[in-house]
């Protein structure tokens, strides 16, 4: 079972993340879809956070599953953003 402190450190990390990658989301689409480094390393980040929760779940209980889920969820929805984002300066270049 993962301890309770892993767990808080683990989630309080990840979102710390997902708020960065936020914050170069939003500065992106100011920007006009400029894509830089710091957006790319917030998106290599987030999937690395992605990794991170997998390794946490293995040894979660079933409210630590489900915590993670719920940080899953939001990690994905941010990623997503930030894929679609790169997707739509792709077509329009």
């Amino acid at each position: 079972m993962a301890t309770r402190e892993s767990m808080n450190n683990l989630i309080t990390e990840i979102k710390e993340k997902i708020e960065s990658a936020k914050k170069e989301l939003d500065e992106t689409n100011r920007n006009g879809y400029d894509v830089d480094t710091d957006y790319t390393n917030a998106q290599t980040t987030l999937e690395l956070a992605e990794a991170e929760i997998d390794h946490m779940n293995i040894s979660a209980n079933a409210q630590q599953r489900e915590q993670l889920h719920r940080l899953h969820l939001q990690v994905s929805q941010v990623l997503n953003d930030m894929y679609l984002d790169q997707v739509d300066l792709d077509e329009y270049s």
